[in-house]
C-alpha cells in the first residue's frame, strides 16, 4: 500500500466513521436541524477530510524529498520566501505522523514541494507515491 493509498484510507475512515456516529447518535438529524444543515454539514466534513488527505500526503511528499535530498529543516526553510513567524517548514529529521494542522501552512508546502521535485528529479530520486 503507498502512502498516498494509506492517507486516502484513513481520511475514508475518518468520514465512514463521522456518519456513522452522526445516524447513532442523531446530531445531524434532519427532523431537528433541516435538510439543508444536514447536508451542509456532511459536506463540509468530507471537505476537512479531503484536507486532511491532501496535507498529509503534501506534508510527507515534502519529507521524503528533502530526506532524500540530504536537507534539513534549516534548507527549507531559506527555500520559502517571506515566511511569517506563525509558520513553519516541516522537519525531515523529526516529521510527525500527521502534518502540524496550522503551524505548517499548505501553501508553504506547496512551495517546497514546487522547488524539491525537479530537484529529485535532477538527482535521479524515484518520485513519491
Amino acid at each position: 500500500m503507498t502512502h498516498k493509498q494509506r492517507w486516502a484510507a484513513i481520511s475514508v475512515v475518518i468520514y465512514v466513521v463521522f456518519v456513522v456516529a452522526a445516524i447513532v447518535i442523531g446530531f445531524l438529524d434532519p427532523s431537528q436541524i433541516g435538510l439543508q444543515w444536514t447536508i451542509f454539514w456532511y459536506f463540509v466534513v468530507a471537505a476537512l477530510c479531503y484536507y486532511f488527505y491532501f496535507k498529509n500526503v503534501s506534508y510527507r511528499e515534502v519529507v521524503y524529498y528533502a530526506t532524500q535530498l540530504g536537507l534539513h529543516q534549516d534548507d527549507l526553510k531559506a527555500m520559502v520566501p517571506n515566511l511569517k513567524e506563525t509558520q513553519d517548514v516541516p522537519n525531515p529529521d523529526h516529521p510527525d505522523f500527521f502534518s502540524p494542522f496550522a503551524k505548517v501552512p499548505i501553501n508553504v508546502v506547496n512551495v517546497l514541494t514546487d522547488k524539491l521535485v525537479p530537484m529529485a528529479k535532477d538527482a535521479g530520486i524515484p518520485l513519491y507515491k
